[in-house]
């Protein structure tokens, strides 16, 4: 997938343990990250799970750091990392990301 099709900005947020305290929250691990974000068709929502307005596809360049229970925001969306697939090109490797919306 060429870079340029990467038309998405979104906020890479990922949980983890809060400095100087016990307790876990998500903490911001990326900004201004390039991406395509994609509704799943009614098959992949329901492989997944899912109805098909939550089910989506995300499209990020294979270096970027990702993991399952990341949340991904694209302005007042949330959408929650539920798989990664590494998915190569034919112009250049990419990661497919298996997202839902959360409501």
């Amino acid at each position: 997938m060429r870079t340029n099709t990467l038309r998405n900005r979104v906020t890479i947020n990922r949980l983890g343990e809060i400095l100087g305290s016990h307790k876990t929250g998500r903490t911001e691990l990326a900004t201004g990250v390039m991406c395509l974000l994609l509704p799943s068709d009614y098959k992949a929502a329901a492989a997944r799970g899912l109805e098909l307005n939550q089910a989506y596809d995300g499209y990020f360049l294979s270096t970027q750091d990702l993991k399952v229970g990341d949340e991904v925001v694209e302005g007042t969306k949330k959408y929650k990392v539920s798989g990664i697939q590494p998915n190569p090109g034919t112009f250049s490797d990419n990661l497919r990301v298996d997202l839902a919306l959360e409501v």
